[in-house]
């Protein structure tokens, strides 16, 4: 019997060991390692607390003599893209878009050519082109 409880005290003595060290573990805050750590994937998407997409940067494959773009996205609680960044081997631009989904501003440079292109909600248009 006397073997017994000196097994027991001494499984007890171990867990009482582990036991802090497990725990602190799940209490304190995760650390970064050290170095410089990299962040990999095919895309990203960040959503709020509702689960609605906010913002994403993701990878448009090649399609229809298109090249493949990169594109980033800030997303508004309604949903419309807003702000718009794209780059590929043959294009770049940056779009923004009112709330309106009407009135929108373009910086496109494709090639060797570039331009600005303004709309209004009323349908106005300016093109400025070098």
């Amino acid at each position: 019997m006397m073997g017994r409880e000196a097994a027991l005290a001494a499984l007890t003595a171990v867990n009482l060991v582990l036991l802090p060290g497990i725990g602190l573990r799940q209490v304190l805050p995760a650390k970064a390692q050290d170095g410089a750590g990299i962040l990999r994937g095919s895309g990203l998407e960040i959503v709020d607390r509702e689960g609605r997409l906010r913002s994403s940067i993701s990878i448009q494959p090649a399609a229809a003599g298109e090249a493949e773009t990169v594109l980033f996205r800030l997303i508004p609680e309604n949903g419309q893209p807003s702000v718009k960044i794209s780059a590929s081997v043959t294009s770049a631009g940056l779009s923004f878009v009112g709330g309106d989904d009407k009135s929108y501003i373009i910086i496109e440079a494709e090639g060797s050519e570039s331009q600005l292109k303004m709309m209004e909600l009323d349908g106005r248009e300016k093109l400025v082109a070098p």
